[in-house]
């Protein structure tokens, strides 16, 4: 398993808005199809996600790993809030 990157808290908060965004827009095209605002969010979303990547990146395979990676950590930093927020209420 792979460690995670010590991100800063602005980079990892955009890959969270970004990720969030990225998932509410996805929905809104599976259920209402494909409409002008759920697209220009998904085309955000992607370009938020990928800017900050591209500027440190040093190659192009590296630059998609990163994408992805930056993605998967916006999601992860969804479900962490979650559950820190159940685990204030239960705990």
């Amino acid at each position: 398993m792979m460690k995670r990157k010590n991100r800063s808290i602005h980079l990892r908060t955009l890959n969270a808005v970004c990720a969030l965004l990225l998932l509410a827009s996805g929905l809104a095209i599976l259920f209402s199809g494909f409409q002008i605002i759920a697209v220009a969010g998904l085309l955000l979303a992607a370009a938020g996600v990928a800017t900050p990547i591209i500027v440190n990146g040093d190659g192009v395979l590296e630059v998609i790993t990163e994408i992805f990676e930056a993605i998967l950590d916006g999601i992860l930093s969804i479900f962490e809030a979650i559950a820190s927020i159940f685990a204030s209420l239960f705990g």
